[in-house]
């Protein structure tokens, strides 16, 4: 690292869209002394922002750490993200890393960056970040990243979800407050078309606030205010979904695509979760949904051998999905997380059973995945440009389909109209992307 330059940040990212703002802002709140780096530049500092959401997740995460300090010998290396508040101690063990910044402690990440530089050891580095930092993190840099932003209204989360770690990691239910929510939006609408906003628990946006709003008042204040096209939302708890919204005009600016948690199609493994909707509730939500937007893809998530599941559990499932208008199943094994209640819960399915569950889950979303896209046929579809290359252009439909086009004169971040099925059009056939990848 050199003085007489700006050091060059690099990000690497892993998990659920909740953590790819948490990288944004980093990006859009680098201080004095600090750029990011181009992709494929040699990096100063890596920042790299963990998942535990699964075993799989956290052990990934950890790669990456050290995937880091090959690629960038001699770098400085911040882990941050849920991993980082459960491993912390773990992490701060591998080679090249700096600091290790719970989530709770994301905003103070660009001051600790500062401290670090000036000499300072991590720990008082980062006490001193923390009393300098903001309620909340930075706000994304507009135009720099990604053509559909994600924008982070809420984090952390109140519910107990026996199977789930993420309270850990990020602690209680907290708002962006409403005026900077729109202050952010019309910043990253001024640049893009779309915006996806996110939250741990987005559903329960605003009722930490005073006075306490909810996700449906926020959704109509920025249609109100006009300074983005559009917004998708990320998972929604299907109790909190704003149904009444969808036949307002102000529900005109959400995507046609809907992401639902379920997790289990039996009530009685819903019950052990400590879930609160219940499989007859979630099918009238979806129900009511496919009828309000006919055409929007509704997507759900969906774990499989969750502790007492039994093949009945299993084939209850699979008869509710079957049963409903669904799009695509985000399916996953049941992974158990220390510190959740789950943790020690007994009657624990074979590991083949829970990965045989998972494979039909999936087999049942890639049918239904392809039936989905067929009726898209004939259907003029709004795309956001992401990328251009040559002749040829890809994006992102309202609906959640990836779209390859003729570019034309098509530019990147512009949002385009497209008939699926012409000549040249094309519609990605792989299933479409888990919630965290928005």
């Amino acid at each position: 690292m050199d003085g007489s330059r700006p050091d060059k940040v690099a990000l690497v990212t892993l998990g659920c869209r909740v953590g790819r703002a948490d990288a944004g802002s980093v990006a859009g709140g680098l201080p004095p002394g600090f750029l990011p780096a181009a992709v494929g530049e040699r990096a100063d500092w890596v920042v790299v922002s963990t998942c535990s959401v699964t075993a799989d997740a956290a052990a990934s995460s950890r790669q990456a750490v050290r995937r880091a300090a090959r690629d960038h010998p001699g770098a400085r290396i911040v882990v941050a993200g849920c991993h980082a508040a459960q491993e912390g101690s773990l992490l701060a063990s591998l080679p090249g890393v700096a600091a290790v910044v719970e989530p709770r402690d994301h905003p103070a990440l660009p001051g600790l960056l500062s401290g670090l530089r000036g000499g300072a050891a991590s720990e008082a580095a980062l006490s001193a970040a923390r009393r300098a930092a903001p309620p909340w993190d930075a706000a994304p840099e507009p135009g720099a990243g990604p053509a559909r932003p994600v924008l982070k209204v809420q984090d952390g989360c109140d519910d107990a979800c026996a199977y789930c770690a993420v309270p850990l990691a990020r602690g209680a239910s907290r708002s962006l407050p409403l005026d900077a929510c729109l202050s952010r939006l019309a910043t990253l609408g001024g640049g893009s078309p779309e915006v996806v906003l996110s939250g741990v628990h987005l559903g329960a946006w605003g009722r930490d606030l005073r006075p306490a709003s909810s996700l449906a008042g926020l959704l109509r204040a920025a249609a109100a205010a006009r300074t983005v096209r559009r917004i998708r939302l990320s998972s929604v708890e299907p109790s909190e979904l704003p149904l009444d919204l969808l036949s307002e005009e102000a529900g005109g600016i959400l995507c046609d695509h809907f992401h639902l948690p379920l997790q289990s199609g039996s009530d009685r493994i819903l019950a052990a979760m400590g879930r609160s909707c219940s499989a007859g509730a979630f099918s009238r939500v979806v129900e009511a949904l496919s009828r309000a937007r006919p055409a929007a893809a509704i997507g759900v998530d969906i774990m499989a051998g969750f502790p007492g599941e039994t093949e009945a559990d299993h084939r209850a499932t699979m008869s509710l999905l079957a049963s409903l208008p669904i799009a695509y199943f985000h399916a996953f094994s049941f992974s158990p997380r220390p510190g959740t209640r789950a943790w020690a819960m007994k009657d624990v399915p074979r590991p083949g059973d829970a990965a045989r569950r998972a494979a039909e889950i999936r087999e049942l979303s890639r049918l239904r995945w392809a039936s989905f896209l067929g009726a898209l046929s004939g259907r003029v579809l709004e795309v956001v440009v992401e990328r251009v290359e040559g002749a040829r252009a890809r994006g992102t439909a309202s609906q959640r389909a990836v779209v390859n086009f003729p570019a034309g004169s098509s530019r990147r971040g512009e949002l385009v109209r497209v008939r699926a099925g012409d000549p040249g059009v094309e519609l990605d056939r792989g299933v479409a992307e888990a919630p965290g990848s928005a």
